[in-house]
């Protein structure tokens, strides 16, 4: 454990998980992340960011002068689907982008509560037909997010077989969440040691995201879905997360399902710390073995 660990744990208790104490609401994610955007939208000079749309959705292309143009990653942040963006999660996805080789296409899906479900699949849906109709193959793409990305990852990858697309090479889930009903026993068994959030806040996430909708519908919670025929997964979750189970159940729905699901349950780390590399080599760490799952499928 580095010494870097217990001290940004506590940080984040004090200035993040406190306020989820006083006030339980998925939307509080939003003014939080906001305050975070302008450190971690810094990009280091030899990343270059240029704003684009893929099929009419807003994204950034981060990459190298040298990257390779055959293939892509495609990003899709977190923020409990009403809050973050591509500029929120730049100190994950330009690591990506540099050390995998590749460009990454950050999408910058609607969030709710404004767009409500499946507004944000949409668009992640729309962005990735658009990546194909740029001439990339599917074999030749990562799809990935953390959190509520790494449900809409999960979700995309549904959305695709329903519609007869092509599957990506592979995808990689950070802390995802995939079980809108809050079932997973670490809901309540890490209630507190989880440095982030409190199981509360799940009550106020369907009303924002998709009101009046079946928590059980598998857009919503992949865990219940048809995932046979998907392709390898990589699944990164930390051990005292609230969210550890809907990690560790879906890699084990996947596996059932016969697909191929690597499943990392990290100790001591918190709720997508990837995001925290700049300053946690716990967080660098676990880049390196994406970058490593992500090189192995792309070739």
């Amino acid at each position: 454990m580095s010494l870097q660990l217990p001290l940004i744990d506590l940080l984040l208790r004090w200035q993040i998980k406190r306020r989820f104490r006083k006030n339980p609401d998925v939307n509080l994610l939003r003014p939080l992340m906001l305050q975070m955007e302008p450190r971690a939208s810094k990009l280091p000079t030899d990343i270059v960011c240029e704003p684009l749309d893929l099929g009419g959705v807003p994204a950034e292309k981060l990459s190298l002068a040298d990257s390779r143009s055959d293939a892509a990653f495609l990003y899709i942040h977190g923020g409990g689907f009403v809050a973050g963006s591509p500029r929120t999660h730049r100190p994950l996805t330009w690591r990506l982008a540099k050390d995998i080789g590749v460009p990454v296409y950050a999408v910058d899906y609607r969030l709710a509560p404004e767009h409500h479900f499946p507004a944000g699949l949409d668009d992640c849906v729309t962005a990735y037909r658009a990546l194909l109709e740029r001439g990339l193959p599917a074999k030749s793409l990562i799809v990935g997010g953390d959190s509520a990305g790494g449900n809409l990852t999960l979700a995309l990858a549904l959305r695709l077989k329903a519609e007869g697309l092509p599957m990506p090479a592979a995808l990689v889930c950070l802390s995802p969440a995939t079980d809108t009903t809050g079932s997973g026993a670490s809901m309540r068994s890490n209630a507190e040691a989880d440095a982030i959030f409190v199981p509360e806040i799940m009550a106020s996430l369907m009303p924002a995201y998709c009101p009046g909708a079946e928590a059980k519908n598998p857009y919503l919670s992949p865990l219940f879905g048809d995932v046979s025929g998907f392709p390898p997964v990589l699944l990164q979750v930390g051990e005292r997360e609230i969210l550890r189970d809907d990690a560790v159940r879906m890699a084990a729905a996947l596996k059932t399902a016969g697909a191929e699901a690597t499943l990392e349950v990290w100790p001591k780390v918190w709720h997508v710390w990837q995001l925290n590399a700049d300053m946690l080599p716990e967080g660098r760490e676990a880049i390196t073995h994406i970058v490593r799952f992500a090189r192995q499928h792309l070739g």
